[in-house]
């Protein structure tokens, strides 16, 4: 009784965090540990009141007195949080114990709670959403250990993830939206954009690394996130960082894989001194990449968080981000093609290949000097931030802020066409060399460096061009946004939000691009084309050490983006069980920039074609300047059609302003916003150990830019460009999980779409004549019509182990947008297993895409995105990675 005494005198009452609950049917004691050591509390109790005691299965993301009361209710204990801890006793059997009505916020009706998508000062569950979101809870992030975001985005509903390029740099697309990269959702880490964009060269995903400082992650898929945040008409992903803990706690992870990645992540969290909380964690790794290239990649980062309780109820954070890392980038590579069906082509394994070997360790470009080409990106941040939040009168007023320095040295090695046999190349190089050295009587092919004959490998005599690419990119950005909440009960219960949110980068943006000829070949060398006369002398060369250039494309451009936005919405409660959600965002924006005219020169060696014309930059500079600004709009009708069912339907009127990047050399159009019309009629069904949610969706771009990359045939630079149409998507999307006996968990999604591209018409030269080609009708690339996910787990009674695995399907897709070029579709599977050791120790191993299938992703953008074609039975396409099997140790404080 002192002990109890002394606890309830320690001070005021915790706030009822939000956990991520996952657990196992088994003892109370232990589950009760875990949540206390989840929530930073102490925990009280008897020995004797435990001895013996079991309860079932909890999971699901749920305030802390709505866990421990389920967790304990069924085992006969009362669990109730006290001042500073969790208390436990017997349940007493009779009547309640009368006490005041806590001031506590409503129950929550449902099981999980989707902190994303919405603001206002009320808690609502699951079948309270007027949207569609998935939520990935801490459990599953440690049990699919995410390195990239493309890999946690994996298998969540309306999304196609492409994470085939590596670490960084991935794409994806979401339903019913053809854009690619990030551009249609927002990053978030605790509400407030990663980045403000995503530009050219700098993606949002070179500066995320899931680590065990991400507790957990929502999704909102459309609807809201065009209100609560900027470029987001497909969704917002918010990032939830673990919180420091008001008693100490630490959990590090070491994870080994069988092609020699070592990644260490950890926290450390606790009390630093009254009413103040701290955590610092991060992770390093050393990364030799599961691709075979030449340098070995890797670095680290470090998250630190400091809480601190402020009077009357409010909160104070001050973050603090560092990164440092290098991360692979793949491109493209060649397949054999034979209708429909690919295979590899000898010398060169889609699943592990990369043409990173030692020829393109370091590389001379013309405008930036020698680059170390093989160590791809080199990622460098720098982020402090705040958050503040603060009641005011019956409402909270609530701060979010950050800074951000950042570098990219990014180097890429970009396919451009399709592999071709050696012969054809040397008779198509003749006239040009025959032209320049007039004395030519033969070509032959070596290898750059030593000089030695080039030799075909068995079934593979091909050559391919490919373009070295050095980008440097530095960002500094400074956002803010500020929102006020109020419940209002004025006909009808009210839960406004009003807020201002504003933003101001400057980009630096400076790309070199070359043109390399490369055996089409894993680490392929590079190849010199020589002259040579009748006497088998070399008399000149089209290429210099294996470049065609050393500079066939440059651009460079400093861009600026001064943005506010004004926001309001409401959630409306008209009737017991009907409620009204609109929300309205107002952008103004100018953006501004300055592009570099690029230059040509001559590097003056005539003994070789590849220096007549290296373009380089001429330190003229032109001046752009656009103001734009939009509205979106979104309403929902919600009913709460039973004690089990939720349902909605939503309109909304999303856009996405455009970025500087729109200047770039070759698109010298005028910047302009985009606009999305969106509907959605979704159900969410929860009933015991089953649930369901189910979205029907349909989406229309008025007017779209669809990007078409292609190179100049005269100098073979890249040459940016776009087309205009409009598209429509219509579609369906299910999550569903259940269980169907005591300790066996099924989860699936599956995504249906029928994406169709209107008013598409492609205009070009033929034989002197302009020819106008329709496209209309077509399926944008890369989108899959069908694509979805099952996956298991299995706890074993009394063992402490658990055993899940994964399957991801996805239908055939197209590398262009003529639909010329196929891709078929895949299968892949993913097993894992887990041993509880003891209470501290976990032990996991797990095999991802464990039968070794070629899953092709992509084609090449160089080699045709509008309209692609079978090269002679090879073409440039890009696969995720092969079977990976690794090894980790969790062990928690």
């Amino acid at each position: 009784m002192t002990l109890l005494l002394a606890i309830a005198l320690a001070g005021s009452v915790q706030d009822d965090p939000v956990l991520a609950v996952d657990l196992p049917a088994g003892p109370v004691a232990a589950g009760l540990d875990r949540l206390a050591r989840q929530a930073g509390q102490a925990l009280v109790a008897r020995p004797a009141d435990l001895a013996g005691r079991h309860a079932p299965r909890l999971r699901g993301a749920m305030r802390l007195s709505t866990a421990l009361d389920r967790w304990c209710r069924p085992a006969g204990l009362s669990c109730r949080q006290r001042a500073g801890g969790i208390v436990v006793r017997r349940a007493i059997p009779g009547p309640p114990e009368a006490r005041p009505a806590p001031a506590a916020p409503p129950p929550v009706i449902g099981t999980e709670v989707i902190v994303s998508g919405r603001r206002g000062t009320s808690v609502q569950g699951e079948l309270e959403r007027s949207y569609s979101a998935s939520q990935i809870a801490t459990v599953e992030l440690a049990r699919r250990a995410p390195q990239s975001l493309a890999e946690l985005l994996s298998g969540l509903p309306g999304l196609w993830v492409d994470n085939s390029a590596g670490v960084a740099a991935n794409t994806i697309r979401v339903r019913g939206i053809p854009l690619d990269g990030y551009q249609a959702i927002a990053v978030q880490e605790d509400g407030l954009p990663v980045q403000h964009d995503t530009l050219p060269w700098t993606d949002i995903d070179q500066f995320v690394r899931p680590d065990l400082m991400i507790e957990t992650a929502d999704y909102v898929r459309g609807g809201p996130s065009a209100v609560f945040a900027s470029n987001a008409p497909g969704g917002i992903l918010n990032l939830c960082s673990r919180a420091p803990t008001a008693r100490r706690s630490a959990e590090t992870r070491l994870t080994l894989t069988d092609y020699g990645l070592a990644r260490w992540e950890g926290y450390v969290a606790g009390p630093i001194a009254p009413g103040w909380r701290a955590i610092v964690g991060g992770m390093a790794t050393r990364d030799p990449s599961v691709r075979r290239i030449a340098s070995t990649l890797g670095g680290g980062q470090v998250r630190a968080r400091v809480d601190h309780d402020l009077p009357q109820g409010g909160t104070l954070t001050l973050a603090l981000h560092l990164l440092d890392d290098d991360t692979l980038n793949i491109s493209s590579f060649p397949m054999r093609y034979d209708r429909g069906r690919l295979s590899p082509l000898p010398g060169f394994d889609p699943r592990r290949g990369s043409f990173f070997g030692p020829d393109f360790a370091t590389l001379d470009f013309a405008a930036l000097g020698t680059r170390p080409l093989g160590r791809n990106n080199r990622n460098r941040l720098a982020m402090p931030s705040l958050a503040w939040s603060q009641p005011l009168g019956a409402g909270k007023l609530t701060l979010r802020a950050h800074y951000r320095a950042s570098h990219t040295e990014r180097y890429a090695l970009s396919s451009s066409g399709s592999a071709v046999p050696a012969a054809d190349m040397l008779t198509q190089a003749l006239p040009r060399l025959i032209a320049a050295f007039p004395d030519t009587a033969s070509v032959a092919l070596r290898h750059a460096g030593d000089g030695t004959p080039f030799a075909a490998l068995s079934g593979n005599d091909r050559v391919t061009i490919l373009n070295p690419v050095a980008a440097d990119t530095r960002l500094h950005e400074a956002i803010a946004d500020l929102s006020y909440s109020r419940a209002l009960d004025a006909a009808g219960h009210h839960d406004l939000t009003l807020g201002v949110y504003g933003v101001g980068y400057d980009w630096h943006f400076a790309r070199a691009v070359a043109r390399a000829r490369v055996e089409a070949r894993e680490q392929g060398r590079r190849l010199d084309l020589v002259a040579l006369d009748v006497n088998g002398r070399a008399i000149g060369r089209l290429t210099d050490r294996g470049l065609l250039t050393a500079g066939s494309t440059y651009e460079a451009l400093e861009g600026r983006q001064r943005m506010v936005a004004l926001y309001a919405a409401d959630e409306w409660q008209v009737a017991p069980r009907w409620r009204i959600d609109w929300g309205l965002r107002h952008e103004r924006a100018t953006l501004s920039a300055r592009i570099e005219r690029p230059a040509i020169r001559d590097g003056g060696d005539p003994r070789t074609l590849a220096d007549d014309r290296l373009m380089i930059g001429s330190g003229l500079w032109d001046d752009r300047r656009q103001p734009l600004a939009r509205t979106a709009a979104t309403v929902a009708l919600h009913w709460r059609a039973g004690e089990a069912l939720g349902s909605f339907a939503r309109l909304t009127r999303a856009m996405r302003l455009p970025d500087p990047g729109v200047f770039r050399i070759g698109s010298g159009d005028a910047p302009r916003a985009l606009t999305i019309e969106q509907a959605e009629l979704g159900l969410i069904w929860r009933r015991g150990a089953f649930g369901l949610d189910a979205t029907a969706f349909a989406s229309r771009f008025p007017n779209i830019g669809l990007p078409n990359l292609s190179l100049d045939p005269a100098t073979g630079g890249v040459q940016v460009g776009q087309y205009d149409a409009t598209a429509r998507t219509l579609g369906l999307e299910l999550a569903g999980r259940v269980e169907p006996i005591p300790g066996l968990s099924l989860r699936g999604t599956a995504t249906w779409q029928d994406p169709r591209l209107l008013s598409y018409r492609l205009s070009s030269i033929i034989d002197g004549r302009p020819v106008v080609t329709d496209l209309s009708g077509r399926l944008p690339r890369r989108v899959p019509q069908w694509m979805g996910r099952l996956s298991a787990s299995w706890i074993a009674p009394g063992a402490g182990v658990t055993l899940d695995g994964d399957v991801s399907a996805m239908g055939r897709r197209f590398a262009d947008d003529a639909n010329t070029l196929a891709l078929p579709g895949f299968a892949v599977i993913d097993l894992g297993a887990s041993w509880a050791a003891t209470p501290a120790l976990t032990m996991r191993l797990r095999a991802t895409n464990i039968l070794d299938r070629i899953a092709v992703m992509q084609g090449d953008a160089l080699s045709g995105e509008v309209r692609a074609s079978d090269a002679g039975g090879v073409i440039t396409v890009r696969a995720q990675q092969g079977r990976v099997i690794a090894l980790s140790a969790d062990w928690r404080l």
